[in-house]
């Protein structure tokens, strides 16, 4: 029974709770019932980048959210049943002002503060989310991303290609696709070995960056066969940025890939090209882009060809 009351004697000391708040590793961050910063332990300072002495007492709650909307969407929540009983909130993912203003993702758990049944004010528990969400976005991009080339994949080709078909049908904005492959990548590639091969499929990719926009998008299909999404962008104009891609790439190959002799026949592209037409589907529209790049290749190769309106026209 002594040791009982002495543990609680312990646990109510404010000498107890006070280091209890400051060895916490998340942040801790209690406020009146105005709003005022009271509590700000050396957890939150090194979340937000302040220090206690110019925030407690001096700062409101909403000083410390990139947005004062965060702040009353949080009080908000408070009051309601979602994250958990009334009076508390449990697990909400907001924002709060870091060092340099960066916006830090946190996972917010509170609650209100009561004394004789009169709500004096609330504390927060803030979770730093930055190495999770960090974690969360290298595996969203190894999960769309092709790793030899870092162009996006196949997947993810099908996903973007229906979210820009979306696009079109809503906004009427031309959309065009371009297939291509490597004309006589076959031969360096065994004469050479895989790692020159790399070399030269990653040379496409330096070369993407030097000719395609940051809102076109260019796939690795497999292989040496690549695909590329160009929004808001008629045929003759798609046909125009291919001439002018399929040039850049011949000649970055020339300078970059002379020291392995003149033996082989030079890497080139054979590119199909087309527009997407009112009504048509996925499979179409990538099918006459394929036929044209067939053409292409079986007209000798390093050539763009713009695809007929209708197969087989």
């Amino acid at each position: 029974m002594v040791l009982e009351q002495q543990r609680m004697d312990m646990m109510a000391s404010k000498d107890f709770l006070d280091k209890l708040v400051q060895t916490c590793p998340d942040g801790i961050i209690g406020i009146d019932r105005k709003g005022t910063v009271i509590i700000f332990n050396a957890a939150a300072e090194k979340l937000t980048g302040l220090a206690g002495k110019d925030v407690i007492g001096k700062l409101s709650i909403q000083d410390v959210y990139p947005d004062p909307e965060i702040a009353r969407e949080v009080k908000k929540q408070i009051y309601s049943k979602e994250h958990g009983a009334p009076g508390s909130v449990e697990g909400l993912e907001v924002t709060v002002k870091g060092p340099e203003g960066r916006k830090i993702p946190i996972r917010l758990s509170a609650a209100l503060i009561f004394e004789d049944e009169v709500e004096v004010g609330s504390v927060g528990f803030f979770h730093d989310l930055t190495d999770r969400k960090e974690l969360e976005e290298e595996l969203r991009r190894r999960s769309i991303t092709d790793s030899l080339t870092n162009l996006y994949n196949r997947r993810h080709f099908h996903t973007t290609l229906m979210e820009a078909m979306a696009r079109f049908a809503r906004y009427k904005r031309p959309l065009s696709m371009a297939v291509f492959d490597l004309d006589n990548f076959k031969p360096f590639n065994d004469t050479y070995g895989h790692q020159e091969g790399d070399n030269i499929l990653r040379l496409v990719t330096e070369c993407t960056r030097s000719v395609f926009r940051q809102t076109d998008h260019t796939f690795r299909l497999g292989g040496d066969e690549f695909a590329v999404l160009l929004v808001e962008t008629d045929l003759a104009k798609a046909g125009q940025v291919m001439e002018r891609f399929k040039a850049h790439f011949t000649e970055e190959w020339s300078l970059k890939m002379e020291y392995l002799g003149r033996t082989l026949r030079p890497v080139t592209m054979s590119i199909g090209v087309a527009q997407l037409a009112v009504g048509e589907k996925a499979d179409k529209f990538q099918l006459r882009a394929d036929l044209a790049m067939y053409e292409a290749k079986s007209a000798g190769g390093n050539r763009v060809v713009l695809a007929s309106k209708k197969i087989g026209e």
